[in-house]
């Protein structure tokens, strides 16, 4: 029995990749499919990566090697600023990051956070690689008011944020210009006198080069079942983060994006309680239809007046024809109307 109570979870190694806001929903609200939460999101977008990864590509296992080490470098310094700031990852898109800060002085946290990741980026572009110097720039954009949250799916659940607050944030951050961090005129209301100033478009820019006020630390996460784990996280991808950790490698797959449009008119006009009908009824049919081909949903993701996803085949896992496999999958997809309008492309 002591045996027993010391052996480690198995679906430990997924809590770092869930949000803290998906668990705590999940724990103490299940059967809820949206909430209203004040706070600031953080979009972060980070370019250069894509060029290293191609010149890294050509020197094989040790430049997939080499690559891995950079970007856990990278992000993981951060990720320990984000959390000492009280925010969380909600969503991790290639290159950038989506964040979420909430709690008191929240948008104060979120734009002292944005100010030491461009300060981390910094540093980390000093560190010298195989292929020559990392040439790296980061965009942000920091949007405060009330955010749509909706948690809706059927082989897992997925974590959505839709409505105003999130397309603000999308167009603040596509507006700003590498090394600039952009914020919405409701986050510059609630920053402190002289925070930010008028780009020559009537951008807001943030004025700061370092924090303001020191981090207030963030507490532990709480404890979750492994099957609630699981619940909330792509069951290919799970199954093989639980061999441990991947070996790096470079490999050839089919890549697919969808994106269901059309969300902004359905919640003014009939609420979230219509909108989370729809989303997952989208959602549910969406993954139904790529678990039934064995194609992996790896994300779904923010956009404006919508949300994308993110499928993959050939990843984590390959197939004979990985492209004959994808092209079902969305053949299935697209052969029933589904609530919300849906756009798909693959590569």
């Amino acid at each position: 029995m002591a045996e027993m109570a010391t052996r480690p979870s198995q679906a430990a190694g997924l809590r770092r990749h869930i949000p803290d806001l998906a668990v705590d929903w999940a724990l103490d609200m299940p059967e809820q499919r949206w909430q209203i939460i004040e706070g600031t999101l953080c979009f972060a977008d980070i370019s250069g990566f894509t060029a290293l990864a191609e010149r890294l590509a050509q020197r094989g296992r040790v430049g997939g090697e080499e690559l891995v080490e950079t970007l856990g470098r990278v992000f993981a310094a951060m990720l320990d600023i984000v959390q000492e700031r009280r925010g969380e990852l909600l969503k991790f898109g290639g290159d950038a990051l989506l964040l979420f800060f909430s709690g008191d002085n929240h948008a104060v946290n979120a734009a002292s956070a944005a100010v030491e990741m461009r300060q981390a980026l910094r540093k980390a572009a000093e560190i010298p690689t195989s292929v020559g110097p990392l040439k790296l720039s980061m965009s942000v954009g920091l949007h405060t008011g009330t955010v749509h949250f909706f948690l809706v799916g059927s082989t897992h659940r997925e974590l959505v944020l839709l409505g105003p607050a999130a397309n603000t944030l999308v167009e603040t951050e596509n507006a700003a210009n590498a090394g600039q961090i952009l914020v919405s005129t409701a986050t510059a209301e609630v920053l402190p006198a002289g925070a930010t100033r008028p780009r020559e478009d009537g951008e807001l820019l943030l004025r700061w080069r370092k924090a303001p006020v020191p981090p207030p630390g963030y507490p532990p996460p709480r404890d979750a079942p492994d099957e609630l784990l699981r619940s909330l996280f792509p069951k290919e991808l799970g199954d093989f983060l639980q061999r441990g950790v991947p070996e790096p490698e470079h490999r050839i797959s089919c890549m697919a994006f969808g994106k269901f449009s059309g969300t902004d008119a359905l919640l003014a006009e009939h609420g979230p309680d219509a909108l989370a009908e729809a989303l997952d009824q989208s959602i549910v049919h969406a993954q139904d239809c790529l678990a039934a081909e064995g194609v992996t949903l790896l994300a779904v993701d923010v956009d404006k007046d919508g949300v994308y996803l993110f499928m993959g085949a050939g990843v984590p896992f390959g197939h004979e024809d990985d492209e004959g496999v994808m092209l079902r999958a969305l053949k299935r997809i697209a052969a029933r109307p589904l609530p919300l309008p849906l756009q798909m492309g693959l590569n």
